[in-house]
């Protein structure tokens, strides 16, 4: 396929669903609807899809901001059970690892989409505030479509982090500062 569409999913690991010390509550609210993309679009029309997941050495440096997570070698960097049957799928690269918010910081990603020119990017995952952001940012620096569906992200709500105000403002500054296309539900695309 010429110029494919791709779905970019980020950081849907078990790190930061099902166990370890960012494993967030609220981020199964989206499982149901990455999932419903995946299956419309890479499982039936052929779309890629491309997976980044944070995989860090202990002792990194992102864990004097936040605890300590998705350490190599440890279950909490595999892909959650609910996606893992679409790691590969149509020639897919499985997984690029990374070790910041900017999924093309050290990382093949931009290797990968130079060889796969896509027409669209699809952004899924979390943190809406932080690795979603910062990877759609790096995508439209580089000129790539970038779509993101509110269904299909989430982050955290801690002390002086409320999740609900959090997503409004970031959906906000993707929109009007980044020119992302910020849909409600990932059935529109």
């Amino acid at each position: 396929m010429d110029n494919p569409n791709l779905v970019l999913v980020i950081d849907m690991l078990k790190g930061f669903h099902d166990m370890g010390k960012l494993a967030n509550p609220r981020t199964a609210k989206i499982i149901s609807a990455v999932r419903e993309l995946l299956e419309r679009r890479v499982e039936r029309d052929g779309w890629k899809v491309v997976f980044l997941g944070d995989q860090h050495e202990r002792g990194d440096k992102e864990f004097k901001i936040f605890p300590e997570h998705c350490i190599l070698g440890t279950e909490e960097v595999e892909i959650i059970d609910e996606l893992k049957r679409f790691l590969g799928v149509n020639d897919s690269p499985v997984l690029i690892p990374k070790t910041r918010y900017d999924g093309f910081y050290n990382t093949y990603l931009d290797e990968v989409l130079s060889a796969m020119r896509p027409k669209m990017v699809i952004v899924v995952g979390v943190c809406t505030d932080i690795c979603v952001l910062y990877t759609a940012a790096g995508l439209r620096e580089r000129d790539y479509q970038v779509i993101v569906p509110k269904d299909c992200t989430e982050t955290y709500s801690a002390p002086g982090h409320n999740a609900k105000r959090v997503k409004r403002l970031v959906y906000g500054h993707m929109k009007d500062i980044l020119g992302v296309k910020v849909i409600k539900s990932q059935k529109e695309i």
